[in-house]
């Protein structure tokens, strides 16, 4: 469970934090800086002096020290700033000199970065403390102010709160974007490496087995040359529907080249791997064999930590035996030989490439 209190985005703790921190402090300040106009001045100088200098404190803490502000406390920060005008208010018997305004900046503050029930909460005791404080000092004038003030606090808490929401769908749509293949609507390359390196990360804390299964298109540019590019994105589209019938809930399944796609199978030895390989060649192949331009795919396997110490390793060894795959005839699953040979670069093809993920010097569309 995260200790993150329950902002919109978990990462703004510290953002928030900081941003409460600066309107305490601004608050505090304009409080004794007021103390000096003989405007404001209104013989309570050492109560406006104490509340301000308590604000100003909080304040500086939450700007200097974001990362130790407890999530209770960025919770109750709207609630402590509004606490802090009503005790002003009330010590120096003032409601409507101002200072009510402050209320708007716990308004904004709560809206903005907490959920809306709690951000409701804040407005709710202004609704209950401002209006006592309001009708007690000034009586009858004081009803009017009041019903300005929380009704102006819940049209911000709405409107802040809705362009949060909508704000915050865009920020998700985009990132999920950025992390998405628009053809196969798998995951692109950017997120395989991010889901690879947390996996990777995680086997070496609990030591159970990774595998990858890297997928390779036969044939693929001669199904491009003969047919069009559009045949090409219906096979490779079709190919990755087959791939998300075949992953488990907890593999991760990325297209991460041309036609190449990656499996990450996360607790997985790699005997089972190579059966799990085997079992989504023979779909693919049964599956496409009704389709107008039938398909076949080549497999490589690598397991991690038999095959490498890394996540790169475990790709470049993956790639390897995608390689042998695809010298041996095509159409079949090859597992890393840690003894076995490298290919001999005489040996690749003009429109492949070498092991490691390197691309051809022909530019071509990968491995055919």
């Amino acid at each position: 469970m995260s200790s993150q209190p329950e902002t919109r985005y978990p990462h703004a703790h510290r953002t928030a934090a900081r941003t409460g921190g600066a309107l305490l402090c601004t608050g505090g300040v304009l409080a004794i800086a007021l103390l000096f106009s003989k405007d404001f001045v209104h013989g309570k100088t050492v109560t406006t002096l104490t509340i301000g200098s308590i604000a100003v404190l909080t304040g500086l803490f939450c700007l200097i020290r974001p990362g130790r502000v407890p999530a209770w406390g960025l919770l109750a920060m709207g609630p402590f700033g509004t606490v802090l005008i009503a005790m002003s208010s009330i010590l120096t018997r003032t409601a409507a000199d101002g200072s009510e305004l402050l209320y708007m900046w716990t308004v904004l503050f709560s809206a903005y970065f907490l959920a809306l029930r709690w951000a409701a909460l804040n407005v709710a005791l202004i609704a209950a403390v401002y209006p006592t404080i309001a009708i007690t000092t000034l009586h009858g004038k004081g009803i009017a102010p009041s019903a300005y003030l929380v009704g102006t606090s819940i049209v911000t808490l709405l409107i802040v709160s809705n362009l949060r929401r909508q704000l915050t769908r865009v920020l998700t749509e985009t990132a999920l974007e950025a992390r998405t293949d628009k053809l196969t609507g798998l995951a692109n390359r950017r997120s395989w490496e991010e889901g690879l390196a947390r996996e990777v990360s995680r086997q070496d804390r609990d030591r159970r087995p990774l595998s990858v299964l890297l997928i390779d298109l036969d044939h693929f540019k001669d199904l491009n040359d003969t047919y069009g590019h559009a045949a090409g994105d219906t096979a490779l589209a079709g190919v990755a529907g087959i791939l998300r019938g075949q992953a488990r809930q907890s593999d991760i399944l990325a297209r991460v080249g041309g036609e190449e796609f990656a499996l990450l199978l996360v607790d997985c030895a790699v005997e089972y791997a190579l059966r799990r390989a085997e079992q989504i060649r023979d779909a693919v192949e049964t599956i496409s064999a009704d389709w107008a331009t039938p398909v076949t795919i080549s497999m490589g396997v690598a397991c991690l930590p038999d095959h490498a110490r890394s996540g790169t390793e475990l790709m470049e060894a993956a790639d390897v035996a995608l390689y042998e795959a695809k010298r041996g005839g095509r159409n079949a699953v090859r597992g890393y030989r840690v003894d076995g040979p490298p290919p001999l670069p005489t040996e690749l093809s003009s429109g492949g490439r070498a092991p490691g993920g390197g691309a051809s010097p022909g530019g071509g569309e990968g491995r055919s």
